[in-house]
């Protein structure tokens, strides 16, 4: 069976930080998708995270609000290098081990400890950034990516409904919600 990659794409798309495993290699962007960080040690989280992800791209925090700066640093870069700039756009999704108990006292399986749950605030993020660089020329996308840039472009219009209205959103504070369905356009390097 051959191994699970998007190598041959230039925009490239995966959950969490085993999904950035498997498709950040070779690439000159990771684009890090959550929408909705718990407030409480999301810093910390993050700093964990980016840890985690693969040695070698420039990472970059990716929202809602962002989307259009994003694809100005892929232009950027490619302006930069004089030659393609390799992206992979990775939601973060939700994580399990917060959920495993409330999934097991509601009867309901949950997956592995680790991976990401499904998040779709992450999802239409994500479509928001791979929208906003097929807008800017950079559309060269994996099928999993234009899956993803589908279910945003679908649902543009109902977003932030969408989001406010999720699982994840009804987890936190409604001011947590708004701000971050607020947040403006400047972008976050997680990693140089």
């Amino acid at each position: 069976m051959a191994a699970r990659t998007q190598q041959q794409y230039q925009v490239r798309f995966a959950w969490g930080v085993a999904g950035a495993g498997r498709i950040a290699h070779d690439t000159h962007l990771l684009v890090w998708v959550d929408v909705l960080p718990a407030p409480r040690d999301h810093d910390d989280a993050l700093r964990r995270t980016v840890a985690a992800l693969p040695d070698g791209p420039e990472v970059v925090l990716g929202h809602l609000g962002n989307a259009s700066t994003v694809a100005e640093r892929v232009t950027r870069l490619q302006a930069e290098r004089g030659d393609r700039c390799v992206v992979a756009i990775v939601a973060a999704g939700a994580d399990h081990a917060a959920r495993s108990d409330a999934a097991d006292a509601a009867g309901e399986a949950w997956d592995v400890p680790g991976s990401p749950d499904f998040a779709v605030e992450d999802l239409l993020a994500a479509g928001a950034v791979l929208d906003a660089l097929a807008v800017v020329g950079i559309d060269h996308t994996s099928p999993e990516a234009a899956a993803a840039c589908a279910a945003y472009t679908g649902l543009r219009r109902a977003t932030k409904h969408l989001v406010s209205a999720s699982e994840g959103a009804r987890e936190l504070d409604r001011a947590d919600v708004q701000a971050a369905l607020a947040r403006g356009g400047e972008l976050v390097t997680l990693r140089a």
